[in-house]
């Protein structure tokens, strides 16, 4: 008999998030979308894997990803 409890509880869970659509998490913006273009980043420079110098403004007009681990 200690199996009705859960089986209430699941159901109701089940039920509640069945429910309607909350209305506040819809979006409002009614025009198109715009993209935002900036200008160009940060001047971030370093060293690389094999000790040579490197800065993004030597990469200027070309795509640049930039991998930041963390080693904690």
């Amino acid at each position: 008999m200690k199996i009705l409890p859960v089986i209430v509880l699941l159901v109701a869970v089940a039920v509640a998030g069945c429910g309607s659509k909350d209305e506040a998490a819809s979006p409002t913006a009614t025009g198109p979308a715009t993209t935002l273009e900036s200008g160009s980043g940060p001047d971030i420079s370093g060293t690389g894997l094999d000790g040579e110098a490197l800065s993004v403004a030597d990469f200027r007009g070309k795509p640049v990803f930039v991998n930041v681990w963390s080693s904690w």
